[in-house]
């Protein structure tokens, strides 16, 4: 909220003069606001009043009278609030480091768990990550996106095992038995996986081989960097 102080700060020690404050203490006691409800900044008036011998309640009230500017003022409990107008925010912050960019930006999105199911919040974070690699190469940044696979480690071992072990008739026996999973998280497909190699009388032995052998990073593996954005959609 720097950019709101620099416009709350002027008419605000205008008013805090004309009531008989001195020095300019307060400016270390404007602060962000605790309560979002009330605003965007806040000015605890108690510390006036003892030098102006008057209720901090009432100080904020005259004060939030008095002060004025491209921001809403209101006065709470001895509180001085300030909150940014939407129209004034909006076009402060779109004039910050208006200079295009030149800077080396690592963006990762989307990066589904290949565990569980592809559903609308997967296609969500794909879009958000997508338009963030896009406006950052329109300010003239150098953006790599990389996706994350995750096709390592116990859980893709747990579903090799299982996929290699056990038949489909199996898999729906075991994940029939209610009492074999908790009823809180009961549907989720990754818990599910590990229900269905836990439920298994066959031995354990070559499920931990799996998780071995899977779980053992290769060179650069960890990270997939292969990009679609300029292949799957038209350039900006």
């Amino acid at each position: 909220m720097d950019i709101l102080r620099t416009i709350v700060e002027p008419s605000l020690e205008s008013a805090l003069t004309d009531i008989g404050v001195k020095g300019d203490f307060w400016k270390k006691v404007l602060d962000v606001s605790r309560e979002k409800n009330q605003g965007d900044l806040s000015l605890p008036c108690f510390a006036f009043a003892k030098q102006l011998g008057r209720n901090p309640v009432d100080i904020a009230t005259d004060l939030a009278a008095s002060v004025s500017g491209e921001f809403d003022v209101s006065a709470t409990g001895g509180y001085l609030n300030f909150k940014a107008r939407s129209n004034w925010l909006a076009k402060n912050v779109m004039e910050i480091e208006t200079a295009p960019g030149n800077r080396n930006v690592l963006i990762e999105h989307t990066s589904a768990n290949p565990n569980g199911p592809f559903h609308v919040g997967r296609a969500r974070n794909a879009i958000l990550g997508d338009t963030l690699v896009r406006l950052n190469r329109l300010f003239g940044n150098d953006v790599r996106a990389e996706y994350y696979v995750d096709d390592m480690g116990k859980q893709v071992g747990v579903l090799a095992w299982a996929l290699q072990n056990l038949s489909k008739k199996e898999v729906d026996e075991i994940l029939d038995d209610e009492d074999s999973i908790n009823p809180k998280w009961s549907g989720k497909k990754d818990h599910e996986t590990e229900k269905v190699v836990s439920g298994s009388s066959r031995s354990p032995r070559s499920k931990r081989m799996a998780q071995k052998k899977l779980g053992k990073p290769k060179g650069e593996n960890l990270v997939h960097p292969p990009e679609h954005g300029e292949i799957l959609s038209c350039s900006i």
